[in-house]
């Protein structure tokens, strides 16, 4: 029976063009878009090509007895790594999507990732001078002078979240449900 799901599902995606955007657009980039325009839409499973949902099943099931992933879950050291590189990188496309996320068995048995997309360091721009502010700290972090990393467009886009992202609780919420625990 899930056989013909996912094969509908497909077929769907298919037709609406969902599917070849999840296979083009990496998830954190489409859900930093997302983010950026203000969109508070669940990102669930259905948004993750099926070998994401694979290699994000084996990384929650080896935090699941501490309750958390954390950053060095994704074994991924990306931070000095080129951005180009990063993209191309699974496990780098999850750690910048969920980050810090919630694993927990649900009431079903179901292996679930929660999150929320959001940035922990976000500040607000109430003035002029705040812009100002914010965009000589974004050249700046792209000059290698501040922000994450040691430069370049990573640094530039994380430092740009900091000021126009979702603050802390404020952006869509992520629940990505991995299937029955006992099968996966």
């Amino acid at each position: 029976m899930s056989e013909i799901k996912d094969i509908t599902n497909l077929e769907s995606e298919r037709e609406s063009g969902i599917g070849s955007l999840k296979n083009l657009i990496p998830p954190n980039i489409r859900m930093f878009v997302a983010d950026l325009l203000g969109s508070k839409e669940a990102f669930t499973e259905e948004d993750l090509t099926g070998s994401d949902r694979e290699l994000l099943k084996e990384i929650a099931l080896s935090a699941k007895d501490k309750g958390y992933i954390d950053y060095g879950d994704y074994k991924v050291d990306s931070i000095n790594r080129n951005f180009f590189r990063n993209i191309v990188d699974d496990r780098y496309n999850l750690k910048t999507l969920l980050g810090k996320a919630k694993v927990e068995i649900n009431d079903k048995g179901e292996l679930v990732v929660k999150d929320t997309f959001d940035f922990n360091d976000k500040k607000d721009i109430k003035s002029l001078d705040d812009l100002k502010f914010a965009l000589t700290d974004m050249k700046d972090a792209f000059l290698g002078k501040s922000g994450y990393g040691s430069g370049g467009l990573y640094s530039l886009i994380r430092q740009g979240a900091k000021y126009f992202g979702s603050g802390p609780g404020e952006g869509a919420p992520v629940e990505i449900n991995l299937g029955k625990y006992k099968d996966v």
